[in-house]
């Protein structure tokens, strides 16, 4: 279907589909607005060409159950998966109807040009938030690229990430349905980004998108992805054989030990030597964001985002310079994969509370404490006795 067979037409009664867009080769997503309460809506439709595939249908389908799984705040939220009934020559259409996001991509942003290490971590931080939820319900992206992470302004503040696009995302553990929409030898990604299990078409877990994660992170910090090739199986070749040019190589006065630590270890060719789990390099990328917050460089205010107490993560508080940041000595590193020793940064219920809501007592305020509860008893016990002596007088 052409754009102007959707433009002008309403859905849920008062949206109107007012402007196009996007549009891939499977479908296009529309602007839908409801002028009576000022509420913007995406709304994607499925090409009636790409709907005559049984495969892709149940793609289609699949990406709403997905993200309907998930509520968190760094994820575009779906709201409704619904079809139009056929009429005329017109087929069914199959479309999902999401929250509008109004910003831009990562990508854009980078095109603009470098971001500072700092915006870069609040960034991936809130990534690698948006994929612990994703991974606790055994749901791996798969296709994760600075494309499919929007940036908006949230509460006056910029750089609040909404992750998007779940349409290739593998649901772990679900069965024969599953293998049927990820077959045996077939490689689904962008090849720039594909971990090296991933582009050999090798079972899949979220240590896929931590190594995703690690390419973006190499990009944001370098200016470039790690393979470069105008040919995609030359691309996946590399990422499966070659080792990446270090990031403190190609820019090396941005590249800090510490974030090179980070991103070796989320680019580590064998999934065992990478982080376990977004968590993990959350944590690692909050420790490099303290270390930042103890050189002075920068004001705490700066390390702040807006929406970080909606999506259950916390937030480095500088207290004073982290002990033991640094990358393990190159032999026993080749040994055993890229690893760095991360200062741990606290989970919420160990954050220690400030210390002007703590009450020291001094043991010379205890003993005077005790001397004036002797002379308030003291005091009672001479009052009682006085009561008693005036009592038997009379």
């Amino acid at each position: 279907m052409s754009a102007q067979n959707f433009i002008g037409q309403r859905l849920f009664g008062d949206y109107e589909i007012t402007k196009l867009l996007g549009e891939g080769g499977m479908g296009s997503v529309y602007l839908a607005k409801n002028p009576l309460i000022g509420h913007d809506i995406a709304v994607k439709f499925l090409h009636g060409s790409a709907a005559q595939s049984s495969e892709i249908r149940q793609r289609f389908q699949r990406e709403a159950q997905v993200i309907t799984m998930l509520s968190h705040p760094n994820i575009v939220r779906v709201l409704v998966f619904g079809r139009i009934e056929p009429r005329g020559n017109v087929s069914e259409t199959l479309y999902m109807a999401m929250e509008f996001v109004r910003g831009g991509t990562l990508r854009e942003k980078l095109a603009k040009g470098l971001l500072d290490e700092i915006t870069v971590i609040k960034i991936l931080k809130q990534c690698c938030s948006a994929l612990a939820e994703a991974h606790d319900l055994k749901i791996v992206h798969r296709d994760l690229k600075p494309d499919n992470i929007l940036l908006m302004d949230f509460r006056g503040e910029a750089n609040f990430v909404k992750v998007l696009d779940f349409g290739i995302a593998k649901l772990v553990d679900q069965g024969s349905q599953e293998h049927q929409l990820t077959q045996a030898g077939i490689v689904y990604g962008t090849p720039e980004y594909l971990s090296p299990e991933q582009a050999q078409a090798q079972p899949l877990d979220q240590r896929t998108d931590i190594y995703s994660l690690g390419v973006i992170l190499y990009e944001m910090m370098t200016g470039r992805v790690p393979f470069q090739s105008s040919s995609a199986v030359q691309v996946l070749t590399m990422h499966v054989f070659n080792p990446p040019t270090p990031a403190e190589q190609v820019a090396p006065n941005r590249v800090s030990p510490t974030m090179a630590a980070i991103i070796n270890k989320a680019m580590a060719k064998d999934p065992k030597q990478r982080f376990g789990d977004a968590m993990e390099l959350f944590r690692a990328l909050d420790a490099r964001e303290r270390e930042i917050l103890a050189e002075g460089r920068v004001s705490a205010s700066a390390a702040y985002y807006p929406g970080n107490e909606l999506t259950g993560i916390f937030q480095a508080v500088p207290t004073q310079a982290p002990h033991g940041v640094g990358v393990q000595p190159q032999g026993q590193a080749q040994q055993q994969g890229p690893s760095a020793n991360f200062p741990q940064a606290a989970p919420p219920q160990q954050m220690q509370r400030p210390a002007s809501s703590t009450v020291a007592t001094s043991a010379a305020t205890q003993k005077k404490i005790m001397i004036a509860v002797i002379i308030a008893v003291s005091f009672a016990l001479v009052a009682v006795l006085v009561a008693v002596a005036f009592f038997l007088v009379k």
